[in-house]
C-alpha cells in the first residue's frame, strides 16, 4: 500500500512539474513571462497587423484575416483582461457594457396648412443596451517564448431589444383619416414620406437572454518582456432565449360610437429559444496581451 502511494505522489508531482511555467529572461536580465501577482489587458491585434500591411505595401485592404474581433464569440468592442494567481495560472474575464440611445428627426409636409412651406416634424427613438460577461480558469506551459495556454470559462450575455418610439406631427381627424407620416429604416434612415392609414407607435421586448460553457486551448509568444501575441480555439455550448416582442399601432376609425375615434391595436410576436455546440475562432483572431 505505501509503495502505491508512493508511486502516486512520484507521478503526480512529475506531472505538476511537467506543467510548469518556467521563467525566461533577455539577454539584459528582465524576466519575458507574467508572474504572480501581475495584471494583463489584452486589445485585438488584427487591426495594428492591418494597419503595418497597408502602410508597406500601399494596399488599404489587406483583411485577409478575417475583421476585427478579439474572441469571436464576443463582439469585438468587449474588454478582455487577466490576473495572475500564479506563475502558472491565471482567472481571466471579458465585460461589455453598451447602451444606445439615439432620434431621429424628419421634417413632412403639414396636412392641415395650405402652405408648402408649412412642415411638421416626425420623430423615431431608439433604445438599446448589450451585456457581456465572462469569467474563466486558466493554465499555463511553456519553456520558451512560446507558451500554451488552456483552461475552460463561463458566459453570460444579455441584448435588451431595440425599443423604438414614434411621434407623429400629422394627426388623425375626420377630414384626414390617413395623415402624411414618416415611415423609417431601422436603422433612421427615412424610407418614404407617404398618407398612411395606421402607422406604428412603438415596439418592446424581444430581449436575449443566453448562457454557455466554453473550453479552450491555444497559444502565447512573447515578443517583448510581459508583451505578447496570442490566439486561442475553443468548443462550447450557448444556450439563449429571446422574449415576445409587442408592437402597437394607431389608426382612425369614424364610427366608433364612443367617440374615441383613434384605435390601438397591439399585436405580440412570440418569442424562441436556441441551443448552439461548436468550435469557434477558425475565422483568425489574434490578440495582444499586455502584463504589468
Amino acid at each position: 500500500m505505501k509503495k502505491i502511494i508512493g508511486v502516486s505522489l512520484a507521478l503526480v508531482l512529475s506531472a505538476v512539474s511537467f506543467a510548469q511555467n518556467e521563467q525566461i529572461q533577455n539577454k539584459n536580465g528582465v524576466d519575458m513571462m507574467p508572474v504572480a501577482g501581475e495584471w494583463g489587458v489584452g486589445m485585438n491585434a488584427l487591426p495594428v497587423i492591418n494597419y503595418i500591411g497597408n502602410a508597406f505595401n500601399g494596399n488599404t485592404a489587406n483583411f485577409n484575416m478575417n475583421g476585427n474581433k478579439f474572441v469571436n464569440y464576443w463582439a469585438g468592442n468587449t474588454l478582455f483582461g487577466k490576473y495572475m494567481l500564479s506563475d502558472d495560472n491565471a482567472v481571466r474575464a471579458q465585460l461589455r457594457i453598451g447602451q444606445y440611445n439615439n432620434t431621429y428627426n424628419n421634417y413632412v409636409y403639414s396636412d392641415r396648412a395650405s402652405s408648402p412651406d408649412s412642415l411638421v416634424l416626425d420623430t423615431y427613438t431608439t433604445r438599446s443596451s448589450f451585456y457581456n460577461i465572462g469569467a474563466g480558469y486558466e493554465f499555463r506551459r511553456g519553456k520558451n517564448r512560446l507558451r500554451g495556454i488552456y483552461g475552460g470559462e463561463v458566459m453570460y450575455m444579455f441584448q435588451r431589444g431595440i425599443s423604438t418610439d414614434y411621434t407623429y406631427g400629422n394627426g388623425y381627424g375626420v377630414g384626414n383619416m390617413a395623415p402624411t407620416a414618416t415611415s423609417w429604416w431601422s436603422w433612421g434612415g427615412v424610407n418614404t414620406e407617404a398618407p398612411t392609414a395606421e402607422r406604428i407607435v412603438s415596439q418592446t421586448g424581444g430581449n436575449y437572454n443566453g448562457i454557455g460553457l466554453r473550453g479552450f486551448i491555444g497559444v502565447e509568444y512573447y515578443i517583448l518582456p510581459k508583451i505578447c501575441f496570442g490566439t486561442e480555439f475553443g468548443w462550447g455550448l450557448m444556450y439563449g432565449k429571446t422574449g415576445e416582442m409587442t408592437t402597437r399601432t394607431e389608426y382612425f376609425d369614424a364610427g366608433q360610437a364612443s367617440g374615441e375615434e383613434v384605435i390601438w391595436r397591439e399585436t405580440t410576436t412570440a418569442g424562441n429559444t436556441g441551443l448552439s455546440i461548436d468550435t469557434d475562432n477558425f475565422g483568425g483572431s489574434l490578440y495582444m496581451m499586455f502584463y504589468f
